[in-house]
């Protein structure tokens, strides 16, 4: 609206971003003692609707505490500012090794890896196969491994992988409830435990070259398995041209999300796309650089996705 000034205009961008991805409160199936069958069968119906229309939601009423979020944001940080050496004696192989570990940056690119699945129908896998590697580093964490993570990840990255469980476990009855399934469908498909990894994605501070190359952050990509719940970085300003977190809509237009506070990001991958016969979008989405010679292109990212 070119009536919209300041901060006028910023309270209208975030609006409109949350009508494109709704916000849905999960609590009905967190915490089910509290609410009815009514309550569910309505957050089921919002469910279904999102991801059919974009294949993302803002998930809230989760029942994460912030601290077990916060703790292992920190931790996070502390590893990633070690020095490369220190960080690469957690290196246990290729990315997607069985140990985790950390990926150095300059390692993966991720929009190579577009086939033919997701929401566009892979329309820019051609466009994406020569892509620069991105700019980021990783670490995988995984509470089985016998390759010890740093000691400053263990405790807090032990406590939000059990939470963020607990959390997936709400979302496969949520989204049985949605598909008119009974409550424990899916259930079976992650016994006797779920095959689940913990990454942390780290977008360090741009170089100037950096700035100017065609890198970007993390390229256009779907994800492959059921359920991707991500920690957003909070300094995501949720505008095209700001960097971040962006997804592509049926339109072919990006959209950028602005994270929601307490929340999670929560996604399908291209596995629920094929469970449900096309019913469900596994959408193509991507991690842009900030404007050259902004503050937030000095500035290191950190996003914590659990899929």
């Amino acid at each position: 609206d070119p009536e919209l000034v300041g901060g006028q205009e910023a309270e209208y961008t975030a609006r409109v971003a949350r009508m494109v991805v709704a916000t849905i409160d999960i609590s009905p199936f967190a915490n089910p003692a509290a609410h009815d069958d009514a309550a569910r069968a309505r957050a089921a119906a919002d469910w279904d609707r999102a991801m059919s229309d974009v294949g993302f939601a803002v998930v809230a009423g989760h029942g994460v505490a912030p601290e077990v979020v916060g703790a292992l944001r920190s931790a996070a940080h502390e590893f990633f500012e070690r020095s490369a050496e220190a960080k690469a004696a957690y290196c246990h192989g290729p990315y997607g090794n069985p140990l985790g570990g950390y990926t150095g940056i300059g390692t993966e690119a991720v929009s190579r890896t577009r086939d033919t699945h997701g929401g566009d129908g892979g329309r820019s896998a051609g466009a994406s196969a020569a892509a620069p590697p991105d700019l980021v580093e990783s670490f995988i964490f995984k509470p089985a491994s016998p390759a010890a993570a740093p000691t400053c990840l263990d405790k807090p990255a032990s406590a939000y992988h059990s939470e963020l469980l607990r959390v997936l476990g709400c979302l496969h009855q949520l989204t049985a409830a949605a598909l008119s399934l009974p409550a424990d469908y899916f259930e079976r498909f992650y016994s006797p435990h779920a095959e689940v990894s913990l990454r942390l994605a780290y977008y360090p501070a741009l170089s100037a070259s950096e700035q100017a190359s065609s890198a970007v952050r993390y390229g256009e990509h779907t994800d492959y398995t059921g359920f991707t719940l991500l920690s957003q970085d909070e300094s995501d300003l949720g505008e095209e041209g700001a960097g971040g977190l962006q997804v592509k809509l049926r339109s072919g237009h990006w959209h950028a999300l602005q994270p929601v506070r307490g929340c999670f990001v929560v996604n399908i991958g291209d596995l629920y796309e094929v469970w449900t016969n096309g019913r469900w979008r596994s959408t193509v989405h991507r991690v842009m650089k900030p404007p050259a010679g902004s503050a937030s292109a000095a500035a290191p990212r950190l996003s914590i996705p659990f899929f």
